[in-house]
């Protein structure tokens, strides 16, 4: 019977290796075929046109405020871009699902995104 647990304690992590290795392949493609311009076009509606006010002189554009994430969010993120569960990131760092999930949506917010799959785009296209 040991044996047999064993087992399926093998396979589930060499399952749970090559999703995360797809999901690994998947991010480098997206980030190397797409610039930053791009997935931020993707993520935020164009202005519309007749919203754009052209000027004579050009004005520097203005540097996009930073994302400041705290340091527990941003070990969170480490493990969102891992592929972890929010069950899995609550037991890494002894905290509660509630606050995982509080942590998840703080992070999503702050990023500007909609889903954990964005979130690790955007990191991996930071790093």
């Amino acid at each position: 019977m040991d044996t047999e647990i064993c087992d399926q304690v093998d396979i589930y992590e060499q399952v749970r290796e090559a999703v995360r290795q797809a999901v690994s392949d998947t991010l480098a493609r997206i980030a190397t075929r797409d610039d930053l311009n791009t997935l931020l076009l993707q993520l935020m509606p164009a202005p519309a046109a007749e919203n754009v006010v052209s000027v004579s002189s050009p004005r520097p554009a203005a540097a996009p405020s930073p994302v400041r994430l705290t340091a527990r969010e941003q070990e969170i993120l480490e493990r969102i871009t891992a592929g972890d569960s929010n069950k899995e990131i609550a037991r890494a760092f002894d905290l509660s699902l509630h606050t995982v999930k509080r942590h998840v949506a703080n992070i999503l917010t702050k990023l500007g995104v909609s889903s954990r799959v964005q979130a690790a785009t955007w990191k991996y296209a930071r790093h």
